[in-house]
């Protein structure tokens, strides 16, 4: 049949045509030539062999036509429904042959633009994702820019110390998604670290200590993660945890310790450049590992962290007593005018108790003046210790002085016993002898002693030296009625 394919349709239709046209011509004109006689058999023969020759050609013509079609339908029903531009393979040379060439030109075009519009479409696709990506890290860097904005508003309403370490890692263990966080300060003298602020699930940890008072951390110099942190002034991570074989176990966090899955523990560098402690991020939940795009938020936090901890200590040099670590005296008569005005104006008790050592001068002149600043230092941490948060006390001129807001006259005598009583327990010691203070004080209150908050400073005093006239190691409460 392939036969066929090398001519025309056209041709192979009329030569099949002419085939049977022609074949019962011949034999009528070879008979009649001839002058045979036929009889109706061989007339009846020559006419089937006349339908054979038509059937047979007729189906070899078909045959022809019907394989090149089949193949271009096949091929047209699989690009329809697989969208799949697969070649015809006919190397003839007819119409059909023609068409079926054709297609494969188109197809190859077809597939050409496929791979193009597949690339496009790759491109597209891996720019929509890294386009995604940068809109992830856009966010991620607004919501960290809002976080620091928000410690950054924190710390510009308060000064107290532990509340704004406490805001920090609050707000870091909400953005960077860990468990808990911990600030770490030096004490280089003593080769120490403390735990200033923990927070997170993990706070219950230290839920057995007394007052919450955290242990120091025995370091020696580069020792550890956190050594080796102050030591180069750069982060580390340790997606390891415990595991890492730079992390260092302290006795105190021993059970804490092995619950670390991963780390990132970041410097404190303050404006002169030493490094002031660690920040600890401690088991990232999502995802479970620190990476570097953490850590210029963490560098951020660091420098808030810093800003607070010089802020502290510019406070506390500017507004506390050097000796005794108490308020200073002249901030301090600012906050007893406030509170005064405060007392007045909502009919607020307030309590006003002077404390003052007996015989100290006498004592001074007996020793030196640097063992007289022991024991004024001694009775600062004590009177410290006895203060509520509310409370304020400062000291100036051998006297304590210390201002209670919502405190009666029972309360103020409470107070002042417990400072004497703890006073009495320490023991002094000078060139080998030993030595005990006892303390006169005086008392006012406002309303129950007297009737304008603002005499509380004089009524105070004269109470005072009501005591002290009195033999002193006493407390006098001031009477307006006397």
């Amino acid at each position: 049949m392939n036969l066929f394919r090398n001519f025309s349709i056209a041709t192979r239709l009329f030569v099949t045509f002419l085939l049977v046209a022609l074949f019962p011509v011949v034999i009528f004109l070879y008979v009649q030539l001839a002058g045979i006689v036929i009889s109706d058999a061989t007339a009846i023969f020559v006419g089937i062999l006349a339908l054979l020759n038509a059937l047979v050609t007729s189906i070899m013509v078909t045959g022809s036509l019907r394989s090149p079609i089949d193949k271009i339908k096949t091929a047209l029903q699989a690009f329809q429904t697989r969208k799949t531009a697969a070649g015809i393979s006919d190397n003839a040379a007819d119409d059909l042959a023609d068409i079926a060439s054709e297609l494969n030109r188109v197809f190859i075009t077809w597939n050409q633009e496929i791979v193009s519009l597949g690339k496009k479409q790759f491109q597209q696709d891996k720019q929509v994702e890294q386009n995604e990506i940068q809109i992830g890290m856009a966010e991620k860097q607004l919501d960290q820019t809002r976080s620091l904005l928000k410690v950054a508003q924190t710390l510009n309403t308060t000064f107290d110390f532990q509340n704004n370490l406490k805001a920090i890692l609050d707000e870091a263990i909400l953005t960077m998604n860990v468990q808990w966080a911990s600030i770490l300060l030096i004490n280089r003298e003593k080769h120490e670290m403390t735990v200033a602020c923990m927070r997170g699930v993990e706070k219950s940890l230290l839920d057995d200590l007394t007052d919450e008072e955290y242990p120091a951390i025995r370091l020696k110099p580069h020792e550890g993660l956190a050594g080796q942190v102050i030591k180069d002034g750069l982060p580390l991570i340790a997606n390891k945890g415990f595991k890492d074989p730079r992390f260092k176990m302290f006795s105190e966090f021993r059970s804490k310790d092995e619950k670390v899955a991963s780390l990132l523990c970041a410097p404190i560098v303050g404006n002169d450049g030493n490094v002031l402690g660690v920040m600890n991020f401690i088991n990232r939940i999502s995802p479970p590992v620190f990476r570097n795009e953490d850590l210029p938020y963490t560098h951020d936090l660091s420098t808030l962290t810093a800003l607070v901890i010089e802020r502290h200590k510019l406070y506390h040099n500017l507004f506390h007593d050097e000796a005794t670590g108490l308020t200073a005296h002249n901030v301090w008569k600012g906050f007893l005018v406030e509170e005064s005005a405060r007392a007045l104006r909502y009919a607020q008790l307030l309590s006003l108790v002077i404390l003052e050592i007996d015989g100290f001068k006498k004592l001074v002149d007996q020793t030196n003046a640097d063992f007289g600043i022991e024991i004024i230092n001694a009775c600062g941490g004590i009177v410290a210790n006895a203060l509520r948060d509310t409370d304020t006390a400062s000291f100036t001129q051998e006297r304590f002085f210390m201002l209670l807001p919502n405190t009666d006259a029972a309360g103020a005598v409470f107070l002042a016993g417990r400072v004497k009583e703890n006073l009495e327990k320490a023991s002094f010691t000078f060139d080998g002898k030993k030595y005990s203070a006892t303390v006169s004080v005086g008392i006012a209150c406002y309303p129950e002693t007297l009737q304008d908050p603002k005499t509380l400073m004089n009524s105070a005093l004269s109470a005072l030296a009501q005591a002290r006239d009195g033999g002193g190691n006493r407390a006098v409460i001031h009477n307006s009625s006397k």
